[in-house]
């Protein structure tokens, strides 16, 4: 008997209407607070990225980025095949 949807299929939309369904609600909210909350939002958000915690964070994440990039990388494939080559 051949299943009507491939495993893992409901819980994949399910996901994707959430999200639309936030979207939506979010899009929704937004239109009916105006303009005037969205410049309050603007400026809170504006704020909290000039704070020094904000500013410590990212360069955290950007040291750490430039870290990852400057590591060399290992070929997972030729990896693999040299290992079931030699198997």
């Amino acid at each position: 008997m051949q299943r009507a949807h491939p495993v893992g299929y409901h819980s994949v939309m399910r996901f994707r209407i959430g999200v639309a369904v936030g979207f939506a609600l979010g899009y929704y909210l937004g239109a009916r607070a105006g303009r005037e909350r969205y410049e309050q939002i603007r400026r809170g958000l504006a704020k909290a990225r000039e704070s020094t915690v904000v500013q410590k964070a990212r360069a955290a994440v950007e040291l750490g980025m430039e870290r990852v990039r400057s590591e060399p990388t290992i070929d997972i494939t030729a990896a693999m095949v040299e290992e079931l080559a030699t198997s």
